[in-house]
């Protein structure tokens, strides 16, 4: 719950950051600052290579040795060799990008790098809830720079700076909760994280072409107004996929713990069933209350932001998709089968990256929708595929069932309201409020294992909840 609120927190501090960025800057300059932080997204990968998955992993297991350091020792290096790799290539990226900010992108670089090291090393340590904090926390620290920066005039640098700001902000509070051994590390915990980083590191190679390959491509062949009408459209997707995410960040250490201890296969088969059960909670009425009024709820960011309603549905529904697919894959790299993972990302990557420069070429920003939907549907196969291979999995057809009976009966109210009452965006929202409400309680009327899970995680105790 921690974990999920501060996603929640972080998107709406988000939300309102890029309703005055789109606004201010305009659709132009705000897709070529979209352009640099899908760059810099791609520039990090090669500045992890696989290290950051692999210390999250070697801190949660049951074992000794100072893989804080080992860990921090290698991001080191690896950042220092693309520095210099950056500097040499900075009159192709310039160019690419449609800005001199080689030297921004750096700077933005080492940041990113930094509260990633943070924020795993405190997953590993099993200070998810810490962890999770400090999403918002960076988050909001960057959208209120950003927000101040760009409305007194420092146009798209004031969103570069707020960008690092946010994240020195976050990293200055995590240290404080990490634990750092004493020890020296030896060679040991060096050898150990690469033998797990060889295969992780294709994990993020997948996790970025999912994100926002079709955004590297669309700027080969789009321009950079349609862009941010794209990455309008995306972000709100990806703001329906926030507790999913949040599922998945929590259940892999204890998962990884119990692994290492070797208990039972039934414990982690329970983990995986309950991931599946939650991960669609709102990705599924995002979905459904997208179709009904996503236009109208568009136009908040500015003038002809509603041109990207159907790109919305397409990446809605990728986004459930890749949702169930991170359940599958995060438990397998839990249970300590990289290998697995690797397989599973290799095929993914390939077939996103193919599919993304042949339908956009083709047909533009739709065909690169389709392609990476296409991609989450055949990577969620694979994880099921693989995932039968280690232990027992148990679909929750029935409660992802009642997840839809839910949102269909929450369209039917959505939609009337809309008929009668008009287009107007402020009712729109007031509907989208009440959609949501009543999807709730809706759920909370079907779903036994839902009132069960609510009742469990609030401080207090409402007996309606524990009805059967």
């Amino acid at each position: 719950m921690v974990s999920f609120l501060s996603s929640m927190v972080m998107s709406v501090s988000g939300f309102i950051a890029t309703i005055v960025l789109t606004r201010t800057l305009g659709q132009n300059q705000y897709g070529i600052y979209v352009v640099v932080l899908s760059v810099l997204s791609w520039v990090a990968i090669a500045g992890k290579l696989g290290i950051p998955e692999a210390i999250r992993k070697r801190i949660s297991e049951v074992n000794e040795g100072n893989y804080v350091i080992a860990g921090a020792l290698a991001q080191l290096c690896i950042y220092i060799v693309l520095v210099l790799f950056l500097w040499l290539s900075r009159p192709y990226l310039n160019k690419f990008m449609g800005i001199q900010a080689t030297w921004i992108l750096i700077l933005m670089l080492l940041a990113h790098l930094f509260i990633e090291f943070i924020r795993v090393v405190l997953d590993g340590q099993h200070l998810v809830h810490v962890s999770s904090i400090l999403v918002p926390v960076e988050w909001t620290s960057r959208s209120i720079v950003q927000v101040a920066l760009v409305l007194t005039g420092f146009g798209i640098t004031g969103a570069f700076v707020g960008y690092i700001a946010g994240a020195v902000v976050a990293v200055a509070i995590g240290f404080y909760f990490i634990d750092i051994p004493n020890n020296v590390p030896s060679r040991k915990e060096f050898t150990r994280l690469r033998s797990y980083a060889q295969f992780s590191w294709l994990s993020s190679v997948k996790g970025r072409t999912f994100l926002s390959m079709d955004t590297i491509v669309l700027a080969v062949f789009v321009s950079n107004s349609l862009i941010a009408v794209y990455e309008i459209a995306w972000n709100l997707a990806s703001l329906f996929s926030t507790f999913g995410g949040s599922i998945s960040q929590t259940l892999f250490p204890e998962m990884s713990e119990k692994a290492s201890e070797g208990d039972s296969e039934a414990e982690i088969a329970g983990l995986l069933r309950v991931s599946l059960a939650f991960s669609g909670l709102f990705v599924i009425p995002g979905l459904i209350g997208g179709a009904i009024v996503g236009d109208i709820v568009l136009t908040i960011y500015g003038p002809g932001f509603d041109s990207g309603y159907y790109i919305l549905l397409i990446l809605t529904f990728a986004r459930l998709l890749y949702g169930y697919m991170s359940q599958f894959v995060s438990t397998i790299n839990a249970l300590n089968h990289p290998e697995l993972t690797f397989y599973i990302n290799i095929i993914f990557v390939l077939i996103n990256t193919v599919l993304n420069i042949g339908l956009t070429w083709q047909y533009g920003w739709y065909g690169a929708a389709v392609a990476t939907t296409v991609s989450a549907g055949l990577g969620l196969f694979l994880g099921y595929h693989y995932a039968r291979k280690i232990t027992k999995v148990i679909i929750p057809i029935s409660e992802i069932a009642k997840q839809f009976t839910a949102g269909g009966i929450m369209a039917g109210i959505v939609l009337s309201g809309r008929i009668l009452l008009g287009d107007s965006l402020l009712r729109v929202i007031g509907l989208v409020c009440l959609g949501a409400i009543v999807y709730f309680i809706t759920l909370l009327i079907l779903s036994r294992e839902f009132r069960t899970t609510v009742q469990e995680n609030l401080p207090f105790r409402v007996p309606v909840f524990s009805s059967p």
